[in-house]
């Protein structure tokens, strides 16, 4: 609804399983390889830096979707709330996060 009513792009949070993305590039899903548990807090905020941060460095969206899932996800496993494990995100980023094209049209 989000994208017929002008939206370039919307990407929405599927909690523990990751992102959804749906662009005009196309549609991608995000998930972290194994469910991460810990605190949740701030992990929403990760996201979000993750692609704004990937957006501003004109990263494919593929990337910037790694990037966000990396962060949050780290940011789960971070033993204090609203920081993030710096090692388990560059480990995320380095070989954890699936990105897979998503079948459909992006409209």
């Amino acid at each position: 609804a989000a994208r017929r009513r002008g939206a370039g792009a919307v990407v929405a949070s599927l909690g523990a399983e990751g992102l959804l993305a749906v662009t005009p590039e196309g549609r991608w899903r995000a998930a972290p390889p194994a469910h991460v548990r810990g605190n949740p807090t701030g992990a929403g905020d990760s996201a979000v830096a993750g692609l704004l941060s990937g957006l501003v460095e004109h990263l494919p969206w593929p990337a910037r979707l790694t990037r966000a899932v990396a962060l949050s996800a780290a940011t789960v496993l971070s033993p204090v709330a609203g920081e993030f494990d710096r090692p388990a995100y560059e480990d995320l980023l380095g070989r954890g996060v699936a990105v897979t094209a998503e079948a459909g049209a992006a409209r």
